[in-house]
Order: structure tokens, then C-alpha cells, then sequence
């Protein structure tokens, strides 16, 4: 659990766009074979959803429609992610405290995980987080 909020990447898919509209492809870019998949919508303003951190594998997400604000926080440091744009994903790395706000409740945010889900692969209470992060 030595990941950093900055080690948290966003980055740009590449995008072809032309007459037809536009196509986002990740192939090479793609930082870990993805062993899950899957989606965030009709979450209400005001309500979240994550408040947890990997203790394994990483995460990408996408808003794909809409958007959504990724907060993030390692032990020390914190970052707020707008996502907003469908060609542009998060990076989250294990060891980051992360939270997913929909702006709208008429978003949604595809995840990509390099791992299969487990309950032991999570750390899902904020003061057990606080208290491993002080321990590293």
C-alpha cells in the first residue's frame, strides 16, 4: 500500500473522431489485464458510492455518460477527479482511500479492475484505512 494520491493517473484514451462521431479504443494502454467489469449509475445527488480502498490490483474508471467527482486520499495527501468526459480515465492504484460522487443522477461510470472481487481485497472502514496508512 505504497501508492500515492499522484500515482492515481488520469490519462486520455485514444479517440478517432470523424463524420460517423467518435470511437475511443484501449489495447496496448490498458495497465493490467482486466479481470472485471463493471458499472455506476442512478446514484442520487448527494449519495456516493466506493468509500473504500484496494488492498490489491488497480481500477480504471470512465464516465461514460455524464459525470462524476473521484475524491482521493493516501494517509496524507488528497486529490479531487472530475470525470466528465468519456475519452479520459482514473488510474486508482491499491492503498487509496477513494470516494465516487455523481454530479447528476443520470451518470454512469464504467470500472475496469484488474481483479476479481473478494470483500478481503477491500478495506472498506475509513478509520481501519487511517490506521494501516499510519503503520506504513
Amino acid at each position: 500500500m505504497d501508492y500515492r494520491v499522484e500515482d492515481c493517473l488520469l490519462f486520455e484514451v485514444p479517440t478517432f473522431i470523424d463524420g460517423r462521431g467518435a470511437i475511443s479504443v484501449m489495447d496496448k494502454e490498458l495497465p493490467f489485464d482486466v479481470k472485471r467489469v463493471f458499472w455506476l449509475y442512478h446514484i442520487p445527488e448527494g449519495k456516493e458510492r466506493g468509500a473504500h480502498a484496494l488492498l490489491q490490483g488497480s481500477e480504471m474508471l470512465f464516465s461514460l455518460h455524464g459525470s462524476c467527482i473521484v475524491d482521493l486520499f493516501d494517509g496524507e495527501n488528497r486529490n479531487t477527479v472530475l470525470l466528465d468526459d468519456p475519452k479520459k480515465g482514473l488510474l486508482i492504484r491499491p492503498g487509496i482511500w477513494f470516494v465516487v460522487h455523481s454530479s447528476k443522477n443520470d451518470g454512469v461510470t464504467l470500472v475496469l479492475a484488474s481483479e476479481e472481487y473478494g470483500q478481503e481485497k477491500y478495506v472498506c472502514d475509513y478509520e481501519n484505512f487511517v490506521r494501516l496508512k499510519s503503520n506504513n
